[in-house]
């Protein structure tokens, strides 16, 4: 049980998941210049599995097994440095955008609460939207997409598409 823990604690750290996106591509750099990772008001950064790792057991599982589809096209060398960027990245982000819509944004719910939003503080605009957005069925990846990542160029989207 003890190594189960150290695992599932080890492979859910940012270090282990720049061991395959450092270099990838621009993910790792783009996060570390998001507000999600540096701030001016000292808040303690988002991890990588934070937004991107459910917290429940069977999800987290589902997840970690299915990541290691990556690692193996990664070995077989059918995702490299050179085809990321255009053939698998729009492909991944499309994916992750599906999901959060899917469940709410549920991993941006960990952290941020519309309930707890003080909307006083916010711009006219975004207090409105953040308190509409449930009646109007849109969740956070709604206007937020790109925020810790760059969305994928458009060429290469609709190169992807093709």
């Amino acid at each position: 049980m003890a190594a189960f823990h150290w695992t599932m604690d080890y492979t859910n750290r940012n270090q282990f998941c720049y061991g395959c996106h450092i270099g990838m591509d621009t993910i790792v750099e783009e996060y570390q210049a998001s507000i999600h990772f540096k701030n001016t008001k000292g808040v303690v950064a988002a991890t990588c599995s934070d937004c991107h790792v459910p917290r429940e057991f069977v999800p987290k599982m589902a997840l970690k097994i299915g990541a290691t589809g990556d690692i193996f096209h990664m070995m077989r060398g059918t995702i490299t440095l050179e085809n990321f960027e255009t053939e698998h990245r729009p492909r991944l982000a499309q994916k992750v955008t599906d999901e959060y819509k899917a469940n709410d944004s549920k991993q941006c719910r960990y952290c941020h609460d519309v309930n707890k939003m003080d909307f006083e503080n916010q711009s006219r605009n975004a207090s409105r939207r953040h308190q509409t957005m449930a009646e109007r069925g849109q969740t956070c990846i709604d206007c937020h997409a790109g925020i810790a990542h760059a969305l994928p160029k458009p060429a290469a989207t609709e190169a992807a598409a093709e």
